[in-house]
């Protein structure tokens, strides 16, 4: 009967071992053996209470079985009860010093606490017992791995493979592997073969969908997401990558049940909220956002998220009584008072707004608009003063994001102070020093690279150089036109449609064209000839490429775009370069511009 379960087990039948080892304990009450193999299917099945309620009675009937106490070594490391888990595995051993699949087990639960030298120690045990074992050949490669030979990894696990190649473990590591270094083609086959031997693996989905978005194939990464949504409904990781390649796929209603689905289990899903928002906002305008931010906040009143986000679709007449609304509900809470801070900044009250900026602080000191509004506010001081808050504002700043914020004020503080010298120091220190934060330059296309279509496009692209503070535009649209300002490009996910930041060469097969712009829009219900399209990056091969669009570009006098790109950074998140660079730049897109114009 034992070989009958593992039979089915090894062919990937789990529910014939399962029936088979149900039968079989049935029959035989007092057979350890019948408990294992029983314990061995529900584990299949994903059922880890049951196999560790035989693994009970197995041990109940033969309490020094060494593979028994091996197996609930497994359940338990898969549990993460380490402690348990390292206890059997020690008696096991103790029991049969040639238990391999304990030397296994041990080694696993040695990596799992970064024990390397340990875990290499069992790892020569076991390979005086059967050096060709296929999850023996596993531990080798991960050991490998954590070695830096990166060349014996992949041979490691394909070797595991050809010796088991019904092991779903061994198709699993591969598949992952092969995933990590960029094989997708092959990584898919390794995740597939893996599934089919373990269907109660469903994790392993989302590296195959991961393979499957390498081989730009959203097809079928989104059809793979809805298999998983079905053979495990309650799954959240499973309702989230949905509701993601929905998105990508232009298909709204999907978009929004699962991030309803997604928010239903798990309320404070900040990336759900988010997607939820972007896609309302683009099908049903920001009345429809506003509905339903506020039947969560009836639910939620103190998730600082719902408040923030209520705060961005609110008209600026009514955020005053948003931000007592807040206040109230959420007393302590110093995104609240950050918020109010910001509020009285932008009415003239700065003694107040320093206040509050103060208190938010006290309370957070991590607040990064805080932060950067005390050191607006010391503007209004004389220069020296503002020098020096802005100075000891960076000194107590817990994060390098802050400080390197604050350089560009320190900047404009120095300049004041009528040191252009130590000013100019100030802002090249915001780029070159500590981590490095923006996209590189995206490289300016000609015209003459596009393969124009006879229809063309329609409707408004919207776009600003570096330094133009093109946000504030976008801002005043949205108010002013939310239902054909289409502001997607600058959050996430974006339209795929080859015309965002981040784009390929002009003759790659994903670059953008006329028929993916159209249908991007059309997905989101957005007339071609009604949209305004904002992009974060524009050149003339994208004017080529959509000629029939007018084209709004925010401009500025190019040293003001070079100096305000070096001291504030740009909308789009493009990293200034350097003066040299960033000028150059900023040249050849100028021209692209009056040659448009020229048009």
């Amino acid at each position: 009967m034992l070989h009958d379960v593992m039979a089915a087990l090894r062919a990937g039948d789990t529910a014939l071992a399962l029936r088979t080892a149900s039968d079989w304990a049935k029959a035989e009450p007092g057979s350890a053996d019948a408990q294992l193999a029983l314990a061995h299917a529900h584990n299949a099945n994903g059922d880890n209470a049951a196999a560790s309620k035989a693994l009970e009675h197995g041990l109940a009937l033969a309490p020094d079985r060494a593979d028994l106490l091996t197996a609930r070594g497994f359940l338990e490391l898969a549990n993460r009860n380490f402690d348990g888990a390292r206890a059997d595995l020690d008696a096991a051993l103790a029991a049969n010093p040639n238990q391999m699949s304990a030397y296994i087990a041990a080694a696993h639960l040695a990596f799992s606490r970064g024990d390397a030298t340990e875990a290499e120690r069992l790892i020569s045990y076991a390979r005086r017992i059967d050096d060709e074992h296929p999850h023996l050949l596993l531990l080798e490669a991960q050991l490998a791995e954590l070695k830096g030979e990166e060349d014996r990894v992949l041979p490691l696990m394909s070797a595991a493979v050809q010796r088991a190649p019904n092991d779903a473990l061994a198709q699993a590591n591969l598949g992952l592997a092969l995933l990590k270094r960029g094989h997708h083609a092959f990584a898919e086959q390794a995740l597939r073969n893996a599934l089919a031997k373990n269907t109660s693996a469903q994790m392993l989905r989302s590296a195959l969908i991961g393979a499957l978005i390498g081989q730009q194939n959203g097809e079928a990464a989104l059809a793979e997401a809805r298999t998983w949504v079905t053979e495990s409904p309650e799954s959240l990781p499973a309702r989230w990558s949905l509701a993601q390649l929905a998105a990508q796929a232009g298909d709204a209603e999907a978009t929004l049940d699962g991030c309803r689905a997604v928010l239903g289990k798990q309320p404070r899903h900040i990336p759900a909220l988010s997607l939820e928002i972007q896609v309302l906002n683009a099908t049903g305008g920001p009345s429809a956002v506003l509905e339903r931010l506020d039947s969560y906040l009836q639910a939620d009143p103190s998730w600082d998220e719902l408040w923030r986000s209520r705060i961005d679709f609110t008209p600026t007449e009514a955020l005053p009584e948003l931000i007592d609304r807040w206040r109230v509900a959420a007393p302590e809470e110093p995104l609240a008072l950050e918020a109010a801070a910001l509020l009285a900044e932008r009415d003239r009250r700065y003694e107040e707004a320093d206040t509050l900026a103060i208190n938010a602080l006290a309370l957070r000191p991590t607040l990064a608009e805080a932060t950067l509004l005390r050191a607006r506010l010391a503007q209004h001081l004389e220069p020296l003063a503002a020098l020096a808050r802005v100075d000891a504002l960076i000194a107590e700043a817990p994060l390098d994001l802050q400080r390197r914020g604050l350089r560009g004020w320190r900047g404009l503080a120095l300049h004041r102070s009528q040191r252009p010298d130590e000013a100019l120091e100030a802002w090249r220190q915001m780029w070159t020093e500590g981590a490095q934060h923006g996209h590189p330059l995206p490289n300016p296309m000609p015209a003459g690279a596009a393969k124009p279509t006879e229809d063309g496009g329609e409707g408004w692209v919207l776009w600003g150089l570096p330094g133009s503070r093109v946000e504030r535009v976008n801002g005043v649209l949205a108010y002013a036109l939310p239902h054909r300002l289409m502001v997607d490009r600058w959050n996430s996910p974006r339209r795929f449609d080859g015309f965002n930041l981040l784009r390929v060469p002009a003759d790659h097969a994903e670059a953008g064209h006329v028929a993916a712009w159209r249908q991007s829009l059309e997905r989101f219900g957005m007339p071609a000839a009604e949209a305004i399209d904002a992009m974060p990056q524009w050149d003339a091969w994208t004017h080529a490429t959509l000629h029939g669009t007018r084209l709004m570009v925010a401009l500025r006098d190019p040293r003001d775009l070079l100096l305000n790109w070096m001291a504030w950074g740009s909308a789009a998140g493009i990293a200034f370069p350097g003066p040299s660079t960033a000028a150059a730049w900023l040249r050849v897109l100028l021209e692209q511009v009056l040659e448009a114009e020229a048009q």
